[in-house]
């Protein structure tokens, strides 16, 4: 037997790597109007009122009633997400580096698209349902309902988004898990997706700030597709260079983006106590 083979002994580990979990992003980007390919340092959305129809005598003269169009802007703002690889570093471990890289870069842009869309909900609600010593629940979610039907906010394209704890809480009502009051049956399975005509988005922990916290007093969000616009002007994209001067490889994300609301008799913010 070589006494020396010990010298010599390799170590083996896993090629696969863990990546930290985190949000992969990209959640609302298809729930509001998002306009591509923007050139300038800002887009603009546009908007009319209503005309209403009034009683008229025949051959009278007809009043010409002002539609009330308006507009709206949204900065454009450049993000990346850049880290780096150093290539004699890299051959000291047996995965691919630079890709593992590359996919947390993705979801960081993912990320910060999802909170590009949740600060400009979260800054003009055109109704704020205080928290009321209360979490999210089924009487909450009906004020949404009204809230929105007052507003004739179409049926279609209706969304609400909440936290882990906001979900929790409403999986405690009977209004929202018993077959006696819906047939909702995905929520049995957990994997409830939609509720009184809302698509509900489920928002994790990012790093970003996610959905907007105060102490114990977490917001809901709910919000008509139409209400809210975002403007996209570099498009996302992840990338990988070679910087010879620190023979290391670059690995960047990069996208330009800016958002607002259009309408915000499409949007409610709910406080929700999380405590409770």
């Amino acid at each position: 037997m070589s006494q020396s083979l010990s010298n010599v002994e390799q170590i083996d580990f896993d090629s696969l790597v863990k990546v930290e979990y985190q949000a992969n992003g990209h959640l609302f980007r298809d729930t509001i109007r998002t306009k591509h390919d923007i050139v300038g340092a800002t887009v603009e959305f546009r908007k009319v009122d209503q005309v209403i129809a009034v009683p008229t005598a025949y051959l009278a003269a007809v009043t010409i009633q002002d539609p009330g169009y308006s507009k709206v802007s949204a900065t454009m703002q450049k993000y990346t997400a850049p880290t780096a690889v150093d290539e004699v570093q890299e051959i000291t471990v047996n995965f691919d580096t630079k890709m593992e890289n590359a996919m947390v870069v993705a979801k960081a842009l993912g990320r910060r698209s999802d909170q590009i869309c949740i600060d400009a909900l979260a800054a003009d609600p055109g109704e704020t349902i205080v928290n009321g010593g209360t979490n999210f629940n089924y009487a909450k979610f009906t004020q949404i309902l009204e809230f929105f039907d007052d507003n004739a906010v179409p049926l279609e394209e209706r969304y609400v988004a909440m936290s882990g704890s906001n979900f929790r809480s409403l999986m405690n009502d009977d209004q929202f898990i018993s077959s006696r009051y819906t047939t909702n049956f995905a929520v049995q399975k957990g994997e409830a997706s939609d509720f009184l005509n809302f698509n509900i988005v489920r928002v994790p922990t990012m790093t970003e700030g996610g959905l907007p916290v105060d102490g114990d007093i977490n917001t809901v969000l709910a919000w008509h597709k139409m209400s809210t616009g975002m403007g996209i002007g570099k498009n996302f994209r992840t990338e990988i260079n070679y910087i010879a001067q620190n023979t290391s490889w670059l690995i960047n994300g990069i996208f330009s983006a800016g958002a607002t609301v259009i309408d915000n008799k499409g949007v409610m913010a709910i406080d929700c106590d999380t405590s409770a």
